[in-house]
């Protein structure tokens, strides 16, 4: 186990955290730079001055993040001036919040502001808000500890998560950011939290502006928000649109080129395309607000009609904002290793990339439990059961060795039996058969029960480490991808978000598990 430099942290190598993209972990040390070169320096300010865009595009972003609460004129200005070097993330506008690497992505570029600052450079951090997501099913859902939620409720259900979703139900492409949240949603995580209603979750309130309302209370940080719907934002990429548009086929062919290059080297792109179809490049949003995909040839007739796809969407965002740093998730550093060519065809500068932190949290009471029952950080990925029996091996490898003992000898008694009784009865055999595999059946379930027993005897350390577990792990998903931050939060208000821009280490091959 490794200490962090401060108390109240305990990390663990990201090669031990479950899933992690084999391309990143390479990329983190260096390995995947004919790729996409880890080791870059980063760019000087470049705004967007001088282009015929920039002030109705600086006006829109000021204004749209003001009706948010978020005043953000200096900030704008001077990235406009090129000033400031731009730092920038995004997410889809989920409900609540999103899940806890929302707030990771947005606490690492301001880790990485505030060390700017240090060294006297000044940054604006932008946040692209992925309004446009069709996805409605993934943006209306929310997990919530229950043991998050207080005495009140059913103790019985203390390590559970609980999944507040509305389903659409019939498939739809319709983008998530503009629709209201529903009603029920709302309702029910109301209830669920025993919460008066907050202003971002005021009656016929979207998704977009819930999300960002949200963030601009529990950040004091200045943050420039991004509505990826923008008409200015797209107007202000509009020649590189259709440069993508005009030179589809050579776009098309360096990313599959790329693609297979990426495969031989044994990593799965990021985006594989069907048998036979060209990559998605493009959608337009039709007058309904329906994302609806484009097929070549492509006509951009107007760019504000124009959704970006996963692979065209950060060439947008490089264009227009001529980021110093991209901080992305494992997925979205994996999009950049396949785009990367895309960048020097089309004359669009890469900015240095860097991982985002990761992080989970944990009450202090919690967090005390890899130092008193000598947990390993790695070992949280497995049952409390798994953990503690690990403890356990002597007396373990005794009830193994006699179970394995007993069931050699009744199978050696059962063998007897059919020599003796065979000759008489031919159909014996199948009864046999059957019997030795109920025996070893049960001798196995037999075994895992004894095991069990043994890591339960100290009902204390099983009850500490169990919550531990389905704290940092629960239903066997790592808790920063499938946990909102939101329960955290109402607990702890900004102290969450002071915590996790202090602990957390972006660009960085660690996870930190931060005491709360």
């Amino acid at each position: 186990m490794t200490a962090a430099a401060e108390p109240g942290c305990i990390e663990l190598a990201l090669s031990g955290y479950p899933g992690m993209n084999r391309f990143v972990l390479d990329w983190l040390e260096g390995k995947a730079d004919a790729f996409l070169p880890r080791v870059r320096q980063m760019p000087s300010p470049a705004g967007p001055s001088g282009q015929a865009w920039a002030a109705d595009l600086q006006a829109a972003l000021i204004e749209s993040n003001k009706r948010w609460g978020l005043f953000v004129r200096d900030e704008v200005e001077a990235w406009a001036r090129g000033d400031s070097v731009a730092l920038i993330a995004g997410q889809q506008v989920g409900f609540a919040g999103g899940p806890l690497y929302t707030l990771a992505k947005i606490a690492s570029l301001v880790k990485m502001k505030r060390r700017l600052r240090a060294e006297g450079k000044r940054a604006t951090v932008f946040f692209w808000l992925a309004t446009e997501d069709h996805d409605f099913d993934e943006a209306a859902e929310l997990s919530i500890p229950v043991s998050s939620l207080g005495a009140s409720k059913d103790v019985n259900r203390q390590l559970d998560l609980v999944q507040l979703a509305v389903r659409r139900g019939i498939e739809s492409k319709a983008m998530v950011g503009p629709q209201p949240v529903p009603e029920p949603l709302i309702a029910e995580f109301l209830a669920l939290c025993d919460l008066p209603r907050p202003a971002w979750l005021r009656e016929g309130i979207t998704f977009r502006d819930s999300f960002a309302q949200l963030l601009a209370a529990a950040f004091d940080e200045p943050i420039v928000l991004v509505d990826a719907l923008l008409p200015e934002l797209r107007r202000a990429g509009g020649s590189l649109l259709r440069q993508i548009a005009q030179r589809a086929d050579e776009v098309q062919a360096a990313l599959a080129e790329r693609s297979a290059a990426l495969a031989a080297a044994g990593y799965t792109p990021q985006v594989v395309a069907r048998e036979g179809d060209p990559y998605t490049l493009f959608f337009r949003i039709d007058s309904d607000g329906n994302r609806e995909l484009m097929s070549a040839p492509f006509d951009i007739d107007d760019p504000a009609c124009i959704s970006t796809s996963a692979l065209t969407r950060p060439l947008l965002q490089d264009f227009v904002f001529r980021p110093a740093v991209f901080v992305g998730g494992p997925a979205e550093v994996s999009y950049y290793a396949q785009i990367a060519p895309l960048h020097d065809l089309l004359g669009v500068p890469m900015p240095k990339i860097a991982l985002r932190g990761h992080a989970l949290v944990a009450p202090k009471r919690l967090v005390r439990a890899f130092s008193r029952y000598a947990i390993e950080p790695r070992e949280i990925f497995q049952s409390a059961d798994a953990i503690i029996a690990d403890r356990e091996p002597e007396a373990v490898k005794r009830v193994q060795a006699l179970a394995a003992d007993a069931k050699r000898d009744l199978l050696a008694r059962i063998e007897q039996i059919g020599e003796l009784a065979l000759p008489a009865d031919h159909a014996l055999a199948r009864a046999i058969n059957r019997s030795i595999g109920h025996i070893e059946y049960h001798f196995g379930k037999l075994t895992e029960r004894a095991v069990k027993g043994l890591a339960r005897k100290d009902r204390e350390r099983w009850t500490a480490v169990r919550e531990l577990v389905a704290t940092l792990y629960p239903d066997r998903h790592v808790q920063d991808r499938v946990v909102g931050w939101i329960p955290f939060f109402l607990q702890q208000d900004k102290l969450l978000v002071e915590r996790m821009i202090e602990e957390i280490e972006p660009d960085s091959p660690v996870c930190r598990v931060i005491a709360l």
